[in-house]
């Protein structure tokens, strides 16, 4: 094995990408069920009879350590170490989602109820606090390396995926002279998928290079490692979904909207429109996953590292295993949303949306989403919308993306514009979706 495997077994792979999709597109009033999956109450009185999503996938990403140029980090033979620029600290973070949305539908029961069928698998992976001049180091070719003594802190690192289907219904709660307001839950069955984690506990790692023969350059470390897997990885399975483990989540949401027309007029009835949520409220138990704790005093060599068969093997030889327990519940990425939405006239819109973890990502197995906030305008009629997020990451700072909905398809970036004229991009997004829209009799 070479150098990465040590970066592995300290804090594993770093570069990730981010939690939160349909930058723009979901805060449009025909976002149908994909709107949905941030607040259920948009469901009823919305545009659509009913709303059949084929298929419809998001994959977002950030991170803090390196900054690229996206079209050159695409090419082959691309490598972060060289051509990227680096933003090291002593907590360096990032995190990874992918959102793929299958068969489901929307449709009005009557004009003040509402439902939702959803089917859809996720998958989020988060890493904080991790030191970015030791993986700079460590990421070295060994010939180039030398001596160094660093602190890594406490890393902590989850990966969580799961499967998951879903029923929303949504009332309209009040209606009554300008002010209209709705109420949607969304309960969900829980498949768990793989669930792994790694953590660290005042780690520190001195490399000690050997000019005569550097295989036999040695790493000497202290500090305290769990690590966890949901599969059998001790006895060499490969990663699967956990049959037997399950759980059960909530979304809660209302919106509340300022209505200067008509409530039975054409076209738009609101001039502004405030909306809260709260999304997967629960756990997935894992009852298979089991954690090791090892202290990781101890000197390994060069050799060691490139001899390991793997990274569970090279724990097991190397180090001493002071715990060991099996079956944890995995918390969901609860996140608190907000969204302001203002009708400038009929198809102009300004949009101010918020994503907040409710979760801290410093918990030990703590699946967490990226704070951030998005500032959208949005031009948007029945057949045809057009919008451009810009959005502040946590971790990546300011993007600028654009994406439109024309009729049944949907194409978007949260991070587009901004992948394309920075060469110190440090998120990227997208999503594509296609859908059966049923329009309602108005505009």
């Amino acid at each position: 094995m070479k150098k990465i495997l040590l970066v592995c077994c300290f804090f594993g792979s770093f570069f990730c990408v981010r939690s939160q999709s349909y930058f723009g597109f979901r805060d449009d009033n025909y976002a149908g069920i994909q709107g949905a999956l941030f607040n259920p109450s948009v469901i009823v009185d919305s545009k659509y009879k009913a709303d059949v999503t084929i298929s419809s996938i998001s994959a977002t990403g950030q991170n803090n350590l390196y900054g690229v140029n996206i079209m050159d980090a695409l090419r082959s033979g691309y490598d972060f170490d060289t051509n990227a620029n680096k933003h090291i600290k002593t907590n360096n973070s990032g995190n990874l989602n992918f959102d793929i949305l299958g068969p489901s539908f929307m449709m009005n029961i009557t004009p003040a109820h509402s439902i939702a069928v959803f089917s859809r698998v996720r998958s989020v992976t988060n890493l904080v606090n991790v030191n970015g001049e030791l993986i700079d180091e460590i990421n070295k070719d060994i010939d180039a390396s030398n001596s160094f003594l660093i602190t890594g802190g406490s890393p902590n690192g989850v990966t969580n995926s799961w499967a998951e289907i879903g029923a929303s219904y949504a009332a309209v709660l009040l209606d009554r002279d300008e002010h209209f307001i709705k109420g949607g839950i969304t309960v969900k069955y829980l498949m768990a998928g793989v669930n792994g984690y790694i953590s660290g506990n005042n780690l520190s790692v001195a490399f000690n290079r050997n000019n005569l023969d550097p295989a036999l350059s040695s790493y000497t470390s202290t500090g305290t490692l769990k690590t966890a897997a949901s599969y059998d990885y001790e006895n060499g399975k490969d990663p699967e979904f956990d049959a037997a483990s399950a759980g059960v989540g909530v979304d809660l949401g209302f919106t509340y909207e300022y209505r200067t027309n008509c409530h039975t007029c054409i076209g738009n009835r609101y001039k502004f429109k405030a909306s809260a949520s709260v999304t997967d409220i629960g756990k997935l138990n894992y009852k298979n996953l089991t954690e090791n704790t090892y202290d990781l005093t101890g000197n390994v060599t060069q050799d060691d590292i490139d001899n390991a068969g793997d990274l569970f093997e090279f724990f097991d030889k190397n180090y001493t295993k002071i715990a060991s327990r099996k079956g944890v519940q995995a918390n969901l990425p609860t996140a608190f949303h907000t969204a302001f939405d203002w009708n400038i006239d009929n198809k102009f819109y300004l949009n101010l949306s918020g994503d907040f973890s409710l979760i801290d990502a410093e918990k030990i197995n703590g699946t967490a989403i990226a704070n951030s906030v998005t500032f959208s305008p949005r031009y948007e009629t029945r057949q045809f919308s057009f919008f451009v997020p810009v959005t502040w990451m946590e971790y990546s700072g300011t993007q600028i993306g654009a994406g439109f909905r024309a009729g049944p398809l949907f194409i978007g970036s949260g991070t587009l514009i901004s992948n394309f004229v920075s060469n110190n991009s440090k998120g990227a997004n997208v999503y594509v979706g296609l859908k059966l829209p049923i329009y309602q009799n108005y505009n």
